[in-house]
């Protein structure tokens, strides 16, 4: 009984998991690597402040005069402190797109390039 033929399945189906399984990881990479990428999203930083932070504070809270933060990293923070203080379990992600929400909304500071990218748009 010649052996060889079911042994070369058997390794022509390891191949094919392992190549799978490698698509399926560099999938899975350029998925999380795309965010960081891109940047903050403005977008859901206003609908998560909006969810949960909007009923207690009211534009007058970032308009005062008597600002605690005095740059992006201060708003970011504010930001963490309250959602640590909340246990609302944002990530880092999440955090950076309320503080860049708040930041172009409210106080205007020099955002990291880190967290805001710029794409240069040129007129054609």
């Amino acid at each position: 009984m010649d052996l060889a033929v079911p042994f070369q399945r058997v390794v022509m189906a390891q191949r094919l998991s392992i190549l799978i399984a490698v698509a399926v990881l560099l999938a899975l990479v350029s998925l999380f690597a795309t965010r960081s990428a891109e940047g903050a999203d403005v977008d859901r930083g206003r609908a998560l402040y909006e969810l949960r932070c909007g009923g207690c504070h009211s534009d007058s809270v970032h308009g005062r005069a008597k600002r605690v933060a005095s740059g992006f990293e201060g708003v970011r923070q504010w930001v963490n402190r309250w959602n640590e203080s909340l246990g609302l379990r944002w990530k880092d992600e999440e955090i950076d797109d309320v503080a860049v929400h708040l930041n172009m909304t409210y106080y205007r500071f020099p955002c990291p390039p880190r967290v805001c990218k710029v794409v240069s748009q040129r007129a054609e």
